[in-house]
């Protein structure tokens, strides 16, 4: 089988080095699994947002999960959408590929390039929760199959668009080594999660363009005063530099008391391994958010050891169990602040849903758990 994956974003930069980012970690993840499946003898990866120079990295990357007679190609796009649509012409035009699987909606709209092979498409959050374009309609109906990070998104995304076919759920996980294939034990399971020794310290990792405030830095923020008169040494760390929306966050915390303001910290940008030295030093991870597609960080938080705090209404349900392996909150600063409270006081509960996270993520969220799952949902297991 020649197959094709149009990725929107891998994530590598040019040296080769990550640019955190859930979307883009759940793409090589993809990858690697596609490049593993022996019925796959020809594997070409488009990425349209990396810069030229990092096809080389994914190239590099997909070759360690390779299997023995596979034959690979990488191009990026540098945001090239002409040339993307050309190349997909030429090669629609010469039968060059059997199989397409297109990694969010926007790109699945050269589906409807007449003559397109048969394809997949993936529904990953934001993009399918509004009424979708005819053309985009049309990409979803005519489609081999649909895949679906999370049942919440499916949920969703057909309660927008009731045309939709109900799709498979395919759930992620936290990725492996970017050069190298899985350790038999992953480090991080090894570091002991002893809340009472720990900072009294919530983290909260989010993007913050205002189009996606939905994952609860205000309400953590607004709550952190109640926090404060439980817990008078609590710190919210508030992880990421970029978006168009952190300003308005920062002037909500300026609109506090001074010693409010003065414990939420804003870390900035993080890099991958900066992002684990928050996880190895706070003591609960928090994120209520109401809008999440899957919510790649809590599985990442549970693969540390940690409680986390979740949303009771998107798909973060799917990955917190309520009481068992974190919270489940409605999205109001009093519940906010209430769950920290409960998590910070009581190391005994803390203790109590984070080892039980842990455990969730070693049976079920890890990549060889999502290569599983991948593919028996596209039948080449067999093939």
């Amino acid at each position: 089988m020649r197959y094709l994956y149009i990725a929107v974003d891998l994530g590598l930069d040019s040296t080769g080095s990550i640019k955190p980012a859930g979307m883009a970690q759940f793409g090589r993840c993809t990858a690697r699994v596609l490049a593993s499946i022996p019925a796959i003898q020809q594997l070409t990866i488009w990425s349209l947002s990396d810069d030229l120079p990092s096809a080389l990295h994914i190239h590099r990357m997909v070759s360690v999960h390779a299997h023995q007679h596979l034959q690979i190609e990488v191009k990026t796009y540098a945001n090239d959408k002409r040339r993307m649509a050309m190349d997909l012409l030429q090669a629609i035009l010469t039968r060059r590929y059997d199989q397409v699987m297109y990694q969010m909606v926007n790109q699945a709209l050269l589906a409807n390039i007449p003559f397109h092979p048969p394809y997949t498409i993936w529904e990953v959050g934001i993009e399918v929760f509004e009424p979708l374009s005819r053309l985009k309609r049309r990409a979803f109906t005519q489609a081999k199959q649909i895949l679906s990070i999370s049942r919440s998104t499916d949920e969703k995304a057909r309660q927008s668009n009731p045309m939709l076919p109900v799709a498979d759920v395919v759930h992620l996980c936290v990725e492996p080594p970017l050069y190298a294939l899985p350790e038999a034990e992953d480090a991080a399971l090894a570091i002991p999660y002893i809340p009472a020794q720990r900072r009294p310290v919530v983290l909260i990792l989010g993007n913050m363009n205002r189009a996606h405030l939905y994952k609860g830095h205000q309400e953590l923020i607004l709550g952190w005063q109640e926090v404060l008169q439980a817990v008078p040494d609590a710190e919210l760390w508030i992880g990421g530099g970029r978006g168009d929306g952190k300003a308005d966050l920062e002037a909500l915390v300026a609109q506090q008391p001074d010693a409010v303001a003065s414990k939420i910290i804003f870390l900035g940008h993080l890099t991958e391994s900066q992002v684990d030295e928050c996880f190895r030093q706070c003591r609960v991870f928090a994120m209520p958010s109401r809008g999440e597609g899957f919510g790649l960080v809590f599985v990442e938080a549970a693969r540390y050891g940690l409680p986390s705090i979740g949303g009771k209404y998107d798909s973060v349900k799917e990955i917190v169990l309520d009481n068992e392996t974190g919270l489940l909150i409605e999205q109001t600063p009093q519940a906010a602040a209430r769950a920290c409270i409960a998590l910070l006081t009581d190391s005994a509960l803390a203790k109590q849903l984070g080892d039980a996270a842990r455990q969730r993520y070693r049976q079920y969220f890890q990549f060889d758990h999502f290569r599983e799952r991948l593919i028996k949902v596209l039948d080449l297991q067999n093939r």
